[in-house]
């Protein structure tokens, strides 16, 4: 399926009059979300002036995700590329830009790697999340460095004191799961304490035409722990703990026969948050650390032997927001982050004595200032940001945005913003490879924007443009020898069309991107990037059955960016989901995924699964 960026764009516009049509016999809106990541305080998500998105425990009930690249997988101008089943490396690319182009949070912590700079999305069970932000669109003026193409911002489940769920669920390839939280304290100490596991025996995933690499099952497992807390002092003084431990490993097929083809992982993080509340001021302190560490071996490594790859970020912030008057608010803050690489194995065999990385740790710190103007009919945002990298650059970013509410359901806005990457010490810092010289690199963007909500749902459009620059690419710079290098440049054009719709017991989503995502100095396109995504869920609840079926479809694409890379064909994708309500407290979920067996390849060479199920049981009290 082909489809260009006008028609795309008309196609939306008719679905958007369509909507209008429907609202204009409305007038409750029932939109009451609201969203932290946009503009890191607490804002109405209908009024936010960039497009954003959340995934609710609604949501997530319905949908029965498998892991968070499920849920991710439903978003308008998000595409995920997979090496293989659960447990397995996944990478997405937001808007068009690249995988290491989307800044993670978990509860406000960055949680992505300093030497590949992804976040690993396997270790974190759906079971313990309790909604998902997402803000697409360049957002360096608030969050910094990796935040080109967006801000995911993964909030885990706190529950209220006395409340807890069990549940436990079996599935394909011998899969079994578990989890259980439960709430403890009082209205003033509160607790949330989570457990989960989760175990399968996998599927082989490799294949390469008329040979197979390794055909053994690719299990998996992991293993976490979580605790959440809030002391309410008084009215105006709370503090706020949230830690997270997770651990597990699994067996992979690499793209390289005879080279490591298993791995682990041990994951932390642990926040502090101070937060001081009036009608006019809030202020919030944060100090935080967390731990990427990854370890490969096999293909005779032994696991003693392996080679451990460690990330440790320690982190403090300060917020604060003032609100001038009842229309105006002023919001400034400070950032500061020490991030450590280590290992504990030579990095380079061809080099003399143990080599790591040449520079091992860096210092960022930033600060940056936001104004909001929401009148009765203009809205105006703006922000500024300065991050001091050190040993590699100063970066000045900022957004600017113009609203008009042209009435109580519909709003319009026109948005400039900016970003930046910085390198990561891999690309800097690798011995005898890296470049310290390497410039971040930076994006501009353009948006236009259209949400309408009424009292059965929302509708949202919105076209954007943006230009990448100093893209890091491997380049030969001697003969026989490569370094990273600020050579490539990206254009990117995109449309977005997400309506959703409740009607008494039925509940429609529909979610639709073009994206033109191009090299623009090789003029081709840019790898796992499909041109044309598309996503259609219906729901219907009927006495204690809710029932969801999903289609979904993903255009061709090339799978590296490269004019010699192999092409991707494009699939649909069909998924059931049954839920049954036996008792107030006990729930019966049944998914099945790839229902008519589709077979499709997200990254060459890696099939993914043909059609599967989940079965789990719940009991909530």
């Amino acid at each position: 399926m082909k489809i260009n960026l006008i028609t795309t764009a008309f196609i939306a516009l008719g679905l958007a009059s369509s909507s209008a049509t429907f609202a204009a016999s409305n007038n409750t809106p029932i939109n009451d979300h609201m969203v932290i990541t946009a503009d890191r305080t607490m804002a109405d998500q209908y009024l936010a002036l960039s497009a954003t998105q959340i995934i609710d425990k609604a949501d997530i009930e319905r949908i029965q995700p498998h892991n968070i690249t499920d849920l991710l997988d439903q978003v308008a101008g998000i595409s995920v590329a997979k090496q293989g089943g659960g447990g397995q490396s996944s990478t997405i690319f937001m808007r068009g830009t690249n995988s290491n182009h989307t800044l993670i949070l978990v509860d406000g912590v960055r949680v992505s790697s300093a030497t590949l700079g992804t976040a690993n999305f396997s270790g974190i069970a759906v079971e313990n999340i309790e909604r998902i932000e997402i803000v697409k669109g360049p957002r360096a003026a608030l969050w910094g460095s990796d935040a080109i193409g967006g801000v995911i911002q993964i909030f885990t489940k706190q529950l209220m004191a006395g409340d807890g769920v069990i549940s436990a669920g079996v599935g394909s390839h011998g899969l079994w799961k578990s989890n259980a939280s439960i709430g403890l304290g009082n209205e003033v100490n509160s607790l949330t304490l989570s457990v989960s596991a989760e175990q399968s025996n996998g599927f082989s995933a490799q294949t390469k035409p008329g040979e197979i690499y390794e055909t053994d099952n690719d299990g998996y497992d992991r293993y976490s722990f979580g605790l959440i807390g809030q002391s309410q002092f008084n009215d105006q003084f709370s503090m706020h703990l949230m830690s997270r431990w997770e651990q597990g490993g699994a067996e992979y097929d690499p793209r390289f026969a005879g080279t490591a083809n298993e791995n682990t992982h041990e994951n932390y993080l642990v926040r502090v948050a101070g937060q001081y509340k009036t009608n006019s001021l809030f202020t919030e302190v944060s100090v935080a650390t967390s731990q990427d560490q990854g370890s490969t071996f096999g293909n005779g490594v032994l696991k003693a032997d392996s080679q451990e790859i460690k990330t440790t970020r320690d982190q403090i912030s300060l917020l604060s927001q003032l609100n001038l008057n009842s229309k105006t608010s002023l919001t400034a803050g400070v950032d500061w982050y020490n991030e450590k690489v280590s290992t504990n194995k030579d990095l380079v065999s061809w080099i003399d004595g143990v080599q790591a990385w040449d520079v091992g740790s860096r210092n960022v710190k930033a600060f940056y200032l936001q104004s909001r103007y929401q009148g009765p009919v203009l809205l105006l945002e703006g922000a500024v940001r300065r991050d001091d990298i050190e040993g590699l650059a100063k970066k000045t970013t900022y957004n600017a945005s113009v609203g008009l509410q042209l009435s109580d359901h519909w709003l319009l806005s026109f948005n400039r913003s900016t970003g930046f990457k910085a390198p990561s010490f891999n690309d800097l810092y690798w011995p005898g490879a890296g470049n310290p010289n390497l410039k971040p690199e930076s994006i501009t963007s353009n948006e236009i924007l259209v949400r309408n909500q009424f009292t059965s749902g929302t509708v949202e459009l919105s076209v954007y443009q943006s230009s990448i620059d100093n893209l890091i690419d491997w380049a030969e710079v001697q003969p026989g020898i490569w370094q990273p290098s600020n050579i490539n440049k990206a254009d990117i054009k995109g449309v977005e069309f997400n309506l959703a719709i409740r009607s008494g017991a039925v509940s429609h989503q529909l979610a639709l991107a073009y994206i033109d995502a191009k090299d623009s100095v090789q003029d081709i396109p840019l790898g796992r990037r499909p041109e044309f995504t598309a996503l259609y869920n219906i729901g219907y609840q009927w006495q204690q059955f809710t029932l969801n079926t999903s289609v979904n479809y993903r255009d061709e694409s090339m799978d590296a960016t490269s004019k010699y890379a192999a092409i991707l064909d494009d699939y649909w994708l069909a998924n059931v989901a049954l839920s049954y309500q036996l008792t107030e407290q006990l729930l019966f979920n049944l998914k099945v995924n790839n229902l008519f067996d589709t077979e499709y390849q997200t990254s060459k060479n890696y099939v993914a699964d043909g059609v599967n199920y989940v079965i789990n049981v719940s009991y909530q009290f």
